[in-house]
């Protein structure tokens, strides 16, 4: 086996041996400058300086071609949290001119962007309409669409968010989708026309129209009512 030079570097008194592949790694840098350049550490294989030894053992590694962050508490001095021992550590890569190691310190650094898409959220809107014939044994597909129409939800509705857990808990919600005819989209686009009453325009505001449901119950004395129920979903846009 060829013989590797090897070159001494003392921090604070205590030794530590670094080899010519190691000082040329990520280089140049402070430590090719000194002991492969025309520095008087060249001749002597010696440098000393008064840096942190605990840091320099990260280092050390790091010029082994190992990859050292996350940092382990475990290798930083007592008085360094991990977020100082990070910072402490890119300064002396940056004393040391180790591009790579800066690099590296300084992106491990930056708040991580979380590429989970998050849970689609739903919007549900209520309202009570008193004697109307929405509900109608003789309107197109059982809904009056001009019933509809008449609606004005926009001081008494309620709604509320809840997860998808919820949402799909909801029975008899009529979707959107499942009309296919010219009598089915006049009844969709009545729905969506109800919807912008209350909650304005939806899909500017990251909602889109998920589906309803509409059913009778009874009121006070000979009177009925109409319950409506209105479900917008979160448009989830993953983030790059």
């Amino acid at each position: 086996m060829d013989y590797e030079p090897k070159y001494t570097v003392i921090m604070r008194g205590q030794e530590f041996v670094l080899t010519k592949s190691q000082i040329e790694f990520d280089s140049p840098n402070y430590f090719s400058s000194c002991f492969l350049g025309d520095f008087r550490e060249a001749q002597s294989r010696s440098l000393e300086l008064c840096r942190n030894p605990d840091l320099f053992r990260i280092i050390v590694e790091y010029l082994c071609g190992y990859e050292v962050l996350p940092l382990n508490d475990k290798l930083l001095p007592s008085f360094m949290s991990t977020k100082m021992g990070l910072e402490n550590l890119r300064i002396d890569a940056l004393f040391y001119q180790l591009e790579g190691l800066v690099k590296a310190c300084e992106t491990f650094a930056k708040p991580r962007i979380s590429h989970r898409v998050p849970k689609m959220s739903f919007m549900l809107l209520g309202y009570t309409a008193r004697n109307t014939n929405i509900l109608s044994d003789t309107a197109p597909k059982g809904i009056s669409v001009r019933d509809i129409a008449y609606l004005s939800p926009e001081k008494d509705h309620w709604y509320t968010i809840v997860t998808e857990d919820v949402f799909v808990q909801i029975e008899q919600l009529q979707s959107p989708n499942s009309y296919n005819d010219f009598q089915g989209f006049r009844i969709v686009a009545a729905m969506e026309g109800y919807t912008r009453k209350m909650a304005g325009n939806y899909r500017q505001n990251g909602w889109k129209f998920a589906g309803w449901r509409i059913e009778n119950v009874a009121g006070q004395g000979s009177h009925w009512a109409t319950e409506i129920l209105v479900v917008l979903a979160s448009v989830v846009t993953p983030k790059d």
